[in-house]
């Protein structure tokens, strides 16, 4: 379940709401449950982090299918791994968050008065 709501882009909480609006406007709390997707200032500092093992693994991924296919030289797996990983770029930063939110509420879940805040916040809106 929460696969797929990671695969989705969903709240970590609710696993229900949308955490992108569009694709340029993420949400400051869920449409659904109403948490607070930011949960301190520079909380979303980690999921740079994450966007990077991400880069990293497509990367690997792409000089792998361009040395299992077409066999370039080194300056053509270097092209080719960093035009796959800039065109991904927008998707990475996208599910960089939405992963490190989902790691985050696992290892540490939000406390009934964090959830009480955001349902007060929910109402007044």
């Amino acid at each position: 379940m929460r696969l797929k709501a990671i695969l989705t882009l969903k709240c970590p909480r609710c696993l229900r709401g949308n955490v992108y609006r569009s694709f340029f406007k993420m949400n400051k709390s869920c449409p659904h449950c109403g948490v607070v997707y930011e949960r301190e200032q520079g909380y979303f500092m980690t999921a740079v982090f994450v966007g990077y093992v991400m880069g990293f693994v497509i990367a690997v991924l792409a000089g792998l299918g361009l040395y299992l296919t077409v066999k370039p030289d080194a300056i053509g797996y270097l092209l080719g791994a960093s035009g796959v990983v800039f065109l991904s770029i927008p998707l990475v930063f996208h599910y960089a968050r939405v992963v490190w939110m989902h790691i985050d509420e696992l290892l540490d879940p939000r406390k009934p008065e964090e959830l009480e805040a955001a349902r007060r916040n929910r109402e007044e809106t």
